[in-house]
């Protein structure tokens, strides 16, 4: 008899503990409601003034060739909702314009004033890398002043 009522106790306690600890873990659960990709892009691109800057060395490449300093000097790019605005030297950037996304996917930005996509080929809180085929060639000075190719733009908040 006295097992009997030590074993009811005992499966009484662990239910007790057993729920008391599943409402515990459905208290941790974030309330903020899960954002989709476009949103969650969006708010990083924008997040603390929505300016990024290029590291000093190795900002921009045009087919793997460093021409941060002789093409993109003092480049800075800053996203607003929907829009973007442009600082420094720039042959393929304009100084004012508007973006959007191409899908809900947010992996491509599409510029406004010349639909010209933007690959976002990394984006973290601290990083954003964006890739851009440029068609169009200068022969100013040799390779370093083509502007012609792949162009990486590895920015930094």
């Amino acid at each position: 008899m006295y097992m009997k009522t030590f074993i009811k106790t005992a499966s009484k306690f662990t239910l007790v503990a057993a729920l008391a600890g599943l409402a515990f873990l459905n208290s941790c659960k974030s309330d903020e409601p899960t954002l989709s990709d476009e949103q969650r892009v969006t708010k990083i691109l924008t997040d603390n003034g929505g300016k990024w800057n290029l590291p000093a060395v190795a900002g921009v490449t045009v087919d793997g060739l460093d021409v941060t300093q002789d093409l993109f000097k003092d480049f800075s790019i800053t996203f607003g909702e929907g829009t973007l605005t442009t600082t420094g030297t720039t042959p393929v950037w304009l100084r004012q314009d508007t973006w959007s996304f191409k899908d809900q996917s947010a992996k491509i930005i599409v510029r406004g004033q010349d639909n010209k996509e933007i690959t976002i080929s990394e984006i973290t809180d601290n990083q954003l890398v964006l890739t851009l085929e440029w068609e169009y060639q200068t022969f100013e000075g040799g390779r370093a002043k083509s502007i012609k190719g792949t162009h990486q733009f590895t920015m930094e908040k």
